[in-house]
């Protein structure tokens, strides 16, 4: 081995790795397992360099200026040079089992490496005996051996690089198992960098003077941190945590190695309202605020995920369930010592909190997928629950099957209409009726639309679902005989969705030329909150439904910000307050405002609704306030088809 001359090669390796450490330190990317595997690797590759480094700059300043002054068998300089090549050797044997861990913690498979007792022989011992035998050269001499000043290799020094191939060998075959848990990029450059580190140690091993190995190594590892290590796409910018890419990565993951995991999900109550109430960019900040206040309460080597719409996940280090309810626990009493502080925000950290493991309560990401979209509907608020609590409920199969149901029913048109009569107090009869649409599952039976109308507006099966009513409330108009049953108009709902699109007027006036039904005879509602939306689309549909002769209502009234000169804008006929205010009738300030909203309405000229009236007091209060047309089981419940038109030639009016 030629001695004597400081190594550009390596020294170049140390300046590049102390480059690539300072980095990551600054940038702090010191949290998460990859990130510290990433980092122990940088450190392994650096010390090495180091060592190879020292060692010929020892042979350079040291040993060739002594070597007249002492005798061959003098041993304090061979023995400090000796040392420096014992270390490099050794972490020379580490640097591939390191890759090997880097692998497959960034495939998040590191669990696999220990599955099992055999595998844990067949992955480990070659590493430790090649370590051994290298730290005990210096009893037997079999690997290296100082003769006149310089390192001359022995027979075992081949046992070194047969360890680098087989670590090699699993690393490639690693790879290939597992690729489907890994991108493109990020395969092919874990793959590509095994035959580079292997042709530049074959080229050192026959060229020892040209040092290439560490610096290979060295770039290596930066190709590895621009193309494998993405902390930009890995973390949420808005709330500072792990993004729900990873969060989706992740469980991907778990689910296909097998990986066992416990998850605190963590989510903010109240969203729409509190989106309503103070704005899209303050809810964001306030996101932040809490992501920061979860953050304090988590322990060592815990990950925060942000997912979407103000819901975060845990995952914690130890998949033990009392340590994430510990967590979870602590949680909440952060959030309650936030609101103590922060008075005017006390609703924002109310927060609903549930423990899940997977495999043993969640096992596909279906069934996660469907859990984290139904969340708010399953959890009770201010609550810390398990997921056995939850699926102990009478209604949770349900509840998280309710995505099929919709998509059966969807692909079969299943859905059924049913048609509940409105009284009109002026004329003391039935004459027009609200389509409501009704859900029946083979299994579960009805199934109740407070139930699945959130779940089909989450999901945007709603679009679906109004096309399907629509049809079918037509197709109903053109067969019904109007002169036996008195019956004027159906009104039918139009979901927020619905609205917007600019091609619905269209398809409805489509659906009536297509079932000869008279405009007329068809009223659609839009709710109050619709009207606040998109507003130019909206007007845009409204107005040509109306000029084709179609009535409109606006529905919900008092739900949302009442807004009087939208009303009035918009060719609104009828105007449906809420049955919010007939269930708190017994208010008198309730009583107040209803009479001067009722007033005000007609004063505008618009005819008014009452939904959810059930007392015949309700009703005749409400008839004294001017009201125009009563709805709810006083009168009527909602009926199916052949049951509404007996009822209405029932009651038809002679």
């Amino acid at each position: 081995m030629q001695t004597g001359t400081i190594v550009y090669f390596d020294i170049a390796a140390v300046v590049i790795m102390m480059i690539a450490l300072a980095s990551l330190l600054f940038r702090k990317l010191t949290h998460g397992a990859a990130n510290r595997v990433y980092l122990t690797c940088m450190v392994l590759v650096t010390v090495t360099a180091l060592c190879a480094v020292v060692g010929e700059a020892l042979d350079a300043l040291l040993l060739r200026p002594l070597m007249p002054l002492y005798p061959v068998d003098t041993n304090a300089p061979l023995a400090v040079r000796s040392a420096f090549t014992t270390i490099y050797y050794a972490l020379r044997v580490l640097t591939a089992p390191a890759y090997l861990v880097l692998i497959a913690t960034v495939s998040d498979t590191s669990h696999r490496l220990d599955s099992s007792n055999f595998r844990r022989v067949f992955l480990w011992v070659p590493m430790v005996l090649t370590v051994l035998i290298v730290l005990t050269n210096p009893l037997h001499h079999l690997v290296f051996f100082y003769e006149n000043g310089f390192a001359q290799r022995e027979p075992l020094i081949c046992v070194l690089y047969f360890c680098a191939i087989y670590y090699s060998l699993i690393g490639i075959a690693w790879l290939i198992r597992w690729r489907e848990l890994l991108d493109p990029e990020e395969l092919s450059t874990l793959m590509l960098l095994y035959p580079i580190m292997l042709a530049a140690a074959a080229i050192q091993y026959e060229l020892p003077a040209l040092r290439l190995e560490m610096f290979v190594t060295s770039i290596a590892m930066m190709l590895v941190s621009a193309f494998v290590i993405h902390p930009e796409t890995r973390r949420d910018a808005m709330v500072n945590a792990a993004s729900l890419h990873s969060y989706n990565e992740m469980t991907y993951r778990a689910f296909i190695t097998d990986k066992p995991l416990c998850l605190a999900f963590v989510e903010i109550v109240n969203r729409e309202k509190l989106r309503e109430l103070l704005g899209k960019h303050r809810v964001q900040a306030i996101t932040r605020e809490v992501a920061d206040m979860l953050t304090t309460t988590l322990e060592h080597d815990d990950t925060l995920y942000y997912l979407r719409n103000v819901l975060f996940c845990i995952a914690t280090r130890n998949i033990d369930v009392e340590h994430a309810l510990r967590i979870a626990k602590n949680t909440h009493e952060a959030g309650k010592a936030r609101s103590e502080t922060r008075k005017e925000k006390a609703a924002v950290t109310q927060m609903r909190t549930c423990i899940v493991r997977i495999p043993e309560d969640i096992s596909d990401t279906e069934t996660l997928v469907s859990f984290e979209r139904r969340f708010g509907h399953l959890v009770p608020q201010s609550t810390v629950v398990t997921y056995g609590e939850l699926a102990a409920r009478d209604d949770f199969e349900l509840q998280m099957k309710l995505s099929d149901i919709l998509e059966h029913a969807i692909d079969n048109k299943s859905f059924e209409i049913h048609y509940q009569p409105i009284y009109c107090l002026r004329d003391g009869c039935f004459h027009s009726a609200e389509a409501l649409v009704r859900l029946k599952d083979k299994r579960f039976g009805w199934i109740a639309p407070s139930l699945f109308i959130p779940e089909a507006e989450a999901s945007g099966a709603i679009l679906d679902i109004g096309s399907i009513l629509l049809e079918k409330i037509c197709a109903f108009l053109g067969r019904i005989d109007f002169s036996t049953t008195g019956l004027a108009y159906i009104e039918a709902n139009l979901s927020v969705d619905q609205c917007v699109r600019p091609e619905l007027a269209d398809e409805i006036l489509c659906l009536l030329e297509k079932n000869d039904v008279e405009p007329a005879r068809l009223n659609l509602e839009v709710t109050e909150t619709s009207a606040m939306y998109s507003q130019q689309a909206i007007d845009e549909n409204v107005k040509k439904l109306a000029a084709a002769g179609i009535t409109l209502s606006l529905d919900d009234y008092g739900v949302g910000y009442s807004n009087m000169s939208r009303m009035i804008a918009l060719p609104f006929s009828l105007v449906k307050i809420d049955k919010s205010f007939v269930d708190a009738l017994d208010d008198s300030a309730t009583r107040t405002i209803l009479a001067s909203a009722i007033d005000s309405i007609k004063q505008i000229g618009k005819e008014v609704l009452i939904e959810g009236v059930e007392t015949e007091e309700q009703a005749q209060l409400l008839a004294k306030m001017g009201a125009d047309f009563i709805q709810g089981y006083h009168y009527a419940k909602p009926l199916p088809e052949d049951k509404f038109i007996e009822f209405m030639q029932e009651h038809r009016r002679t």
